[in-house]
Parts: C-alpha cells; sequence; structure tokens
C-alpha cells in the first residue's frame, strides 16, 4: 500500500456504487474497505467519499481515501474484479437514516440520472446537507 503525499487540501466527493457489478456495501460493513478505480478518479489521501449505492438509491456510507493499492475487494464483486491500482476508502461512518435517499436528495441539489456516472466534488450546498445527515 503506497501513501499520497499530496499537499492539496483535501475535497469532498460523491461517487455511485453499481451494486450489479460489485457487492460495495458488504465489502464496507465487512471489512471496513472498498478499493475504488484510481484511474479517472482525482481523489486524493485524506479526501471524503460519500459512496451512493444504486440499489438502496441513497448514500449508505462516509468513507476516507487512505492510499492507493492494487485492488483488495475482489471477493465482493459479482464479475471478475478489475485487477488494478485503487484507492483504498476506508469506512468512516454508515448511514442508515432515510434522509439522504434520492427524492430527498433532489430537494438539495442531487440531479441523479447520467450525473452519477462521474464522481462529483463541486455543490456546496448537497454536500453540507449530507455532511449535516452524518454529524451524530
Amino acid at each position: 500500500m503506497r501513501k499520497n503525499n499530496n499537499k492539496r487540501a483535501a475535497k469532498q466527493w460523491l461517487v455511485y456504487a453499481n451494486a450489479s457489478r460489485c457487492n460495495h456495501y458488504a465489502s464496507l460493513k465487512e471489512t471496513g474497505f472498498i478499493s475504488w478505480k484510481r484511474e479517472q478518479n482525482n481523489f486524493a489521501v485524506g479526501d471524503i467519499v460519500y459512496v451512493f449505492s444504486s440499489k438502496e438509491r441513497k448514500f449508505i456510507y462516509k468513507t476516507e481515501v487512505v492510499a492507493e493499492e492494487l485492488r483488495a475487494d475482489g471477493n465482493y464483486w459479482i464479475e471478475t474484479p478489475p485487477m488494478h491500482m485503487t484507492w483504498r476508502l476506508k469506512a468512516i461512518e454508515e448511514y442508515t437514516g432515510e434522509k439522504l435517499d434520492e427524492s430527498v436528495l433532489k430537494l438539495h441539489g442531487f440531479k441523479g440520472g447520467k450525473s452519477l456516472q462521474h464522481p462529483m466534488c463541486n455543490n456546496p450546498e448537497l454536500f453540507a446537507y449530507i455532511e449535516s445527515q452524518f454529524e451524530k
């Protein structure tokens, strides 16, 4: 596992976990992490990543980028897991409420649809709302 010494300020991201390809929820619950494709994802160690599940249609976990590594969550893949470099997203907190489902999120600027195909980090109002739901 390689640490990234990138000095930029931490960012917040939203990502879409496709449950037809991988059981991200089980990986987060049982191992405390998921591996996320490094290519085309401009994360850095220290970034916060909120994971939106295609199955539950809501945010299920708040995670933190902790390292770069070769994929380590292969046991949770439904299809053959791609073995390439990934970001390790460590589970910080599971969300069990009802205020981060798709219909409520749309009231706070969540677009859904095709916008979910790419990680997002540019909606401060939406991030503030999501973070407020994770605060204990």
